[in-house]
């Protein structure tokens, strides 16, 4: 699971970024704060993951708690939610993963934790923190997955040498994966581009992808875009 600490000094504002991050199964908020001495003792105690913060609070400026954060603070993403578009680049000066606008759009949030995600990763090795059906998380490196199919209303991920099913949907997952260099070729499977050995033309703009494990997958003209960009990575 993904630790998310919420720093908002707007009630409302904490309760619709709640509702936002109750849309991801491996999120899980570990407190929130309304000032920017308690966020710094937060940071500190807590080592969240990724923090979503407001850019104008009480108790100090949050830019100028990042350009001295504390040692909680070193393997974390910011994430800046505000009313405010002029502090863009200080925010960005200051590294953060991403500066969202208010008021918030669930497709914009989904972005904004993608971008938290891939900074971590870029951070140390990256890690997936996956739902089984079964309930039980499981922690998977992404260059593990080959492909994943839809199977119901889950997810079946193909791995080098197993299977996995995932309590979770296809658009979702596809959201999720999309910084490691996921392409959904197809309503019912998306692949790894690094894994992708060929890419045979078939019919009416559509291909056969053959994987590395040797599974060949026929893609759809409905993703005919998202198959174009493997092509270009040939």
């Amino acid at each position: 699971m993904t630790s998310v600490l919420i720093v908002d000094d707007e009630s409302s504002a904490r309760a619709r970024l709640r509702a936002l991050i109750a849309n991801f199964d491996d999120l899980t908020i570990v407190g929130e704060c309304g000032t920017t001495d308690e966020a710094r003792r937060q940071i500190e105690r807590l080592a969240p993951e990724i923090v979503f913060l407001d850019i104008q609070m009480p108790g100090g400026s949050p830019i100028e708690m990042l350009r001295s954060p504390g040692p909680g603070a070193s393997k974390t993403a910011f994430v800046f939610v505000t009313a405010h578009s002029t502090f863009a680049v200080d925010a960005f000066d200051v590294d953060a993963a991403d500066y969202l606008l208010k008021p918030l759009t669930a497709s914009r949030f989904a972005k904004a934790v993608a971008k938290a995600r891939n900074k971590l990763g870029a951070a140390g090795g990256a890690r997936l923190s996956l739902r089984r059906t079964d309930g039980r998380v499981v922690s998977l490196a992404p260059e593990e997955i080959v492909w994943f199919e839809a199977s119901g209303n889950n997810l079946t991920l193909h791995l080098r040498s197993a299977t996995l099913e995932l309590r979770t949907t296809m658009a979702a997952f596809c959201q999720r994966v999309a910084p490691f260099g996921f392409k959904r070729i197809h309503r019912s499977f998306a692949v790894n581009g690094a894994l992708v050995r060929a890419l045979e033309p078939w019919s009416h703009g559509e291909y056969v992808v053959t994987m590395d494990d040797g599974t060949r997958l026929n893609s759809s003209r409905t993703y005919r875009t998202s198959v174009a960009s493997l092509l270009d990575s040939e």
